[in-house]
């Protein structure tokens, strides 16, 4: 797949068929991701693969927390709706305008849309969040439009990672990590109109300042 066409054609889905992805696959997707830039090449990558019966735990554990109303303790600050000015709060509406917001029917952000992979994404506790979090998203962008390029979808999604305390209960080396987000990895589901919905993206005009 051309440069051009992966990212262009690349996007964020929310409905997963429940097959799942072979292992070589998902590989062969990070053994491509990791080439992407990072400060000083220091590569300080720290990705976790979850499948099968873990993620199925993790998933139960999450959907456990937010039903008993536990208030999420993710490792970084992450905004509210109310901090973000409100031409952007209008590109985030998933809606058309007087339409409320329902969520797609199906399984739900906290069971990752029924994806059956879950990428996450940690740094290291002693470095600086802002510029390990940018190779972070890097190496993201470099794993979705790798993933495109083999036919599967991904979302990117920081509730992945709101329960950072599950994540270590499951996952083995998460000593002196900080989750930063993570990348729900999988097959679309055909049918689902969410899957389908109408992208948009700012002007040049709105976020490009010519100088010369």
């Amino acid at each position: 797949m051309e440069t051009k066409n992966a990212i262009l054609g690349r996007r964020s889905v929310r409905a997963f068929l429940p097959e799942p992805v072979d292992e070589e696959v998902i590989r062969t997707i990070l053994d491509e991701a990791r080439w992407a830039p990072s400060w000083g090449n220091s590569q300080e990558w720290n990705v976790y693969v979850i499948t099968g019966d873990a993620l199925k735990r993790v998933k139960a554990e999450y959907v456990r927390r937010v039903r008993e109303g536990e208030e999420p303790s993710p490792d970084l600050e992450m905004p509210s709706r109310e901090q973000w000015p409100e031409r952007m709060l209008a590109r985030m509406n998933l809606t058309r305008p007087g339409e409320t917001f329902r969520p797609p029917p199906g399984p739900s952000v906290w069971e990752m849309y029924g994806a059956p992979c879950l990428l996450a994404f940690a740094i290291d506790d002693g470095l600086v969040p802002t510029y390990a979090c940018l190779d972070t998203g890097l190496l993201v962008e470099n794993i979705c439009l790798a993933a495109h390029d083999a036919g599967l979808a991904t979302v990117i999604m920081a509730m992945s990672v709101r329960y950072p305390v599950v994540l270590r209960e499951v996952l083995p080396r998460t000593g002196g990590k900080r989750f930063v987000v993570g990348v729900a990895l999988g097959r679309p589901a055909p049918n689902a109109p969410v899957n389908g919905m109408e992208r948009q993206r700012a002007d040049l005009g709105d976020i490009v300042t010519w100088v010369s």
